[in-house]
């Protein structure tokens, strides 16, 4: 019987071990960090300009964060999800991860996602914006390792929605339209996936019974006619 409750109780365990959930990514403040109102003149907020998803996360009534970076709280991998909402802006801007473009306001689709496996531990996540002029010439960058994510220069707002859950809205400091919606990216952060709780108790089950049959020989041996 020891035996069986200690099958029983491992099972348990392993089952509900795919029940529980922690934030994987969190801010932190730069210098000058702040919590402000989303600008009047967001044309993701407002759907007066641009191109843009369908989906609206955040409107004028919501505040955003400025001069933060997000980081990661976990020190075990979990999957990282970029998505591209979508700009209103006259400069070309890129979203990198990694040292690498991820999406293009001139090239990359609104709703385009990318995913990877994050693995780099606690700290800043590796990602950032750069935009180019019609002529080539740069119009800035911005790193989420640094601390150079400031207002009122070339930097980006966060939007937390809810756990794991973020928007990137950057302002590529075209003077023109100082309203942080020339570039948005959503990131979010998830567990790996892994077997259902169901399917890991009816395992478990399995196991009893083998075990169960294994300690009563007598229950499988032949019956004999007089």
């Amino acid at each position: 019987m020891n035996t069986l409750i200690r099958i029983v109780v491992i099972a348990a365990a392993v089952g509900a071990s795919g029940i529980t959930h922690a934030a994987f990514i969190d801010t932190v403040a730069n210098p000058g960090g702040a919590l402000v109102p989303v600008s009047g003149d967001n044309s993701y907020a407002v759907r007066d300009r641009g191109a843009f998803v369908a989906d609206q996360f955040y409107g004028l009534t919501d505040k955003v964060q400025s001069s933060h970076s997000v980081i990661s709280t976990s020190s075990v991998p979990f999957n990282l999800t970029f998505t591209y909402l979508g700009k209103e802006a006259g400069y070309t801007g890129s979203f990198l991860f990694n040292n690498s473009e991820v999406f293009n306001t001139g090239s990359s689709a609104p709703g385009q996602a990318f995913s990877v496996l994050y693995t780099a531990g606690i700290g800043k996540i590796d990602f950032g914006f750069s935009s180019v002029k019609s002529g080539g010439a740069s119009a800035g960058s911005v790193s989420n390792l640094g601390e150079n994510n400031q207002a009122p220069f070339y930097n980006y707002t966060i939007f937390q929605g809810r756990l794991d859950h973020m928007i990137l809205s950057l302002d590529d400091n075209n003077r023109v339209d100082d309203d942080h919606d020339d570039m948005l990216v959503m990131m979010k952060a998830s567990s790996i996936p892994v077997p259902e709780p169901g399917t890991l108790a009816l395992f478990g089950i399995g196991l009893v019974g083998l075990i169960c049959a294994r300690k009563n020989p007598l229950a499988r041996q032949p019956t004999v006619e007089g």
